[in-house]
């Protein structure tokens, strides 16, 4: 079996608690989702957090690539620490918990993201989404359960996760990059954020990416509307929440 590949005081704290390989990850990690091609897992080990994905029928990760990728773009993505491979049992990557950061869409519903520390946030994610388009890259699923966020700092921080679908577009604002647009304002909780939020949003996007105001900015909104719209009669062609969950689990 292939071994992990993990920075060394890392490889070696696993190696202490007796992971050594891939099978040892799969082994002693919780499986919170399983899909016919691909799964999630929690290993908790050596003092730390590591959220796994698993892709069943390949050798090497897509995620652990894509995550990269964004890296090199300058995208804020949570920190790769393991990745291995084997014939039988697939890829994975890990990558560590994000803790006291929360999905974005989370602390909009408790009430704690409001204010300067709302402003700060969507800023930072309007950052990071520009970073991610220039690059010539699109996310797919950039909701707002796929964005955590610290709101205890006095700059806030973005980190962008889920990088599984990760994409390359060749318009400045073609439909992929409508998309993900899209998908961050569908995923504002109803009553949770100023209509303010949206305009202030897309404006400093635009003006990250060099993107003129005049002639652009209307007729931009109104195709992400359109795309919000096509969103929320979409029905996921795969499992979601419990469905997806381990039967022993649920």
């Amino acid at each position: 079996m292939t071994a992990l590949l993990a920075p060394p005081a890392l490889r070696e704290r696993l190696a202490e608690a007796g992971i050594h390989t891939l099978a040892d990850v799969l082994g002693r990690a919780t499986c919170v989702r399983d899909l016919p091609t691909r799964s999630n897992h929690i290993l908790e080990a050596a003092g730390m957090r590591i959220f796994v994905k698993r892709e069943k029928r390949h050798a090497y990760s897509h995620e652990a690539e894509a995550i990269e990728r964004a890296r090199e773009a300058r995208v804020p993505t949570a920190e790769v620490v393991l990745r291995g491979s084997d014939p039988a049992l697939g890829a994975v990557v890990g990558t560590l918990d994000l803790a006291p950061a929360r999905p974005v869409d989370d602390l909009l519903r408790s009430g704690r993201l409001q204010g300067r520390d709302l402003r700060h946030v969507f800023d930072a994610l309007a950052d990071a989404a520009a970073s991610l388009h220039d690059a010539r890259l699109h996310h797919r699923d950039l909701y707002l359960c796929h964005v955590f966020a610290r709101v205890d700092e006095e700059r806030a921080r973005v980190t962008l996760i889920d990088f599984e679908r990760l994409g390359r577009h060749r318009r400045v604002l073609g439909t992929r990059v409508v998309k993900d647009l899209a998908a961050i304002f569908v995923s504002i909780p109803e009553g949770t954020t100023s209509e303010l939020v949206v305009p202030r949003f897309l404006l400093r996007y635009m003006r990250r990416r060099g993107i003129p105001r005049r002639g652009v900015y209307a007729g931009l909104l109104r195709r992400i509307r359109r795309k919000m719209e096509r969103i929320r009669a979409h029905v996921p062609q795969t499992p979601v929440g419990e469905a997806a969950r381990p039967k022993d689990l649920v």
